[in-house]
């Protein structure tokens, strides 16, 4: 299977491809270079865009299978590359935020497990791609991953052939490359934008926490004179995710795309929304949780949020059963030594479907402090729980 390279491949491609030409000459010290210098220490590549790891593996593959001396001291290396693309992989192997790559995604990974047998992907891919006489007993690699030192992961919960995942990339500008897939659907994506236009520094990777019961991802970059905090949250089993911006002064905006074939319908309230793909018993429900509206552009095929507020928090459900249900979103009260908080301070709020679904959701928009709200008392930053029908709130992710 061959993939056509892209019309202006990276620089690290390009260097990829003279390393294996010398590879191929007898001189495996530049290949040797090139893995040390682009892959960071569990594999994942530094700079190599993400739509271009198939691409880069698909060439080591190439040169593993032809050359009967190739050095086996680089499979290593290369193998936790194989981990991290899997890991930014839809159920399926395509790759997240990239559209149709690989194209022939099961043949593509056959020749990979092929050219770099690995016991624990191969798992993996035998539940994705289920073929006679598959062994199930191998441990599978960890899915949820994120670099520390730049703004590039993945929030995911299991490699089950109809897991969910949240893949994010912002190591260069102000957009953010992601997508948020779930029960067989990309529902948002590939891109993230804030208010403004253009990038003043790189995005810096704020803080990631992980969790039986949920991922969480943070990171902070400078738009426009402004900086922009922008986080990810993915609820595992729950069908449910928050996609947020804070912006450090005046009312914040933020788009996302929409994948091609989905319908829009606008929701009950401004600033809601329902997306469909099509297939029957499968929806996503969308709702912004403080006043504002959200202004849906067929032709872009993107959605605009804004509000009066610096804080512009998601809610993103695709469980259709759920999705039927009447939800209703209550802002809820912030307590400071006794007295309220004021709105820009700290907010507060409640999700609810129906009898014995609720959820509540707390972000300190400042310096933090001890505070309160529906009896629990916190000093994280940010706070998501389970509201109990007895009225507690049991925590289910958290950041200091």
């Amino acid at each position: 299977m061959q993939m056509e390279p892209p019309p202006e491949a990276s620089r690290p491609l390009v260097a990829l491809r003279d390393a294996l030409r010398a590879e191929a000459g007898g001189n495996p010290s530049p290949l040797r270079e090139w893995l040390g210098r682009e892959l960071d220490p569990s594999g994942a590549p530094v700079g190599l865009p993400l739509a271009e790891w198939a691409l880069a593996l698909q060439a080591l593959a190439e040169s593993r299978r032809g050359r009967a001396g190739w050095p086996e001291d680089l499979d290593a290396r290369v193998i936790g590359f194989v981990r991290a693309l899997l890991r930014f992989s839809r159920p399926g192997g395509a790759t997240a935020t990239a559209r149709d790559i690989p194209p022939a995604p099961r043949a593509f990974w056959g020749e990979i497990a092929k050219a770099f047998p690995a016991e624990d992907v191969g798992r993996v891919l035998s539940w994705w791609s289920p073929r006679r006489g598959d062994d199930p007993g191998h441990v599978p690699p960890p899915p949820g991953w994120s670099a520390t030192d730049r703004t590039l992961g993945v929030l995911r919960a299991d490699w089950t052939a109809r897991g969910d995942l949240l893949a994010f990339d912002q190591r260069e500008g102000s957009t953010t490359r992601f997508e948020l897939f779930g029960s067989g659907v990309s529902w948002l994506g590939p891109r993230w934008w804030s208010a403004s236009d253009g990038s003043e520094a790189p995005a810096e990777a704020t803080a990631r926490e992980s969790g039986v019961n949920a991922d969480v991802a943070e990171w902070s970059f400078r738009s426009g004179g402004r900086e922009v905090t922008r986080l990810a949250l993915m609820l595992h089993g729950r069908k449910l995710a928050l996609l947020a911006d804070l912006h450090d002064a005046g009312d914040a905006t933020m788009g996302l795309e929409v994948p091609a074939g989905l319908t829009h319908e606008d929701g009950e309230t401004p600033g809601s929304a329902t997306l469909r793909p099509g297939k029957a018993g499968r929806s996503a429900r969308a709702i912004l949780m403080t006043p504002g509206r959200a202004e849906f552009d067929e032709g872009a095929r993107r959605v605009w949020l804004s509000g009066a507020s610096r804080w512009l928090p998601l809610l993103v459900s695709w469980d259709h059963a759920r999705n039927r249900k009447r939800l209703a979103v209550v802002e809820l009260t912030v307590a400071e030594g006794g007295k309220r908080c004021p709105s820009d301070v700290a907010w507060a709020a409640r999700a609810s479907w129906g009898l014995g679904e609720t959820f509540v959701f707390y972000r300190s928009l400042g310096p933090t402090a001890r505070r309160s709200f529906l009896g629990c008392s916190t000093t994280a930053r940010l706070l998501v729980g389970r509201f109990t029908p007895e009225g507690d709130v049991e925590p289910i992710a958290t950041l200091d």
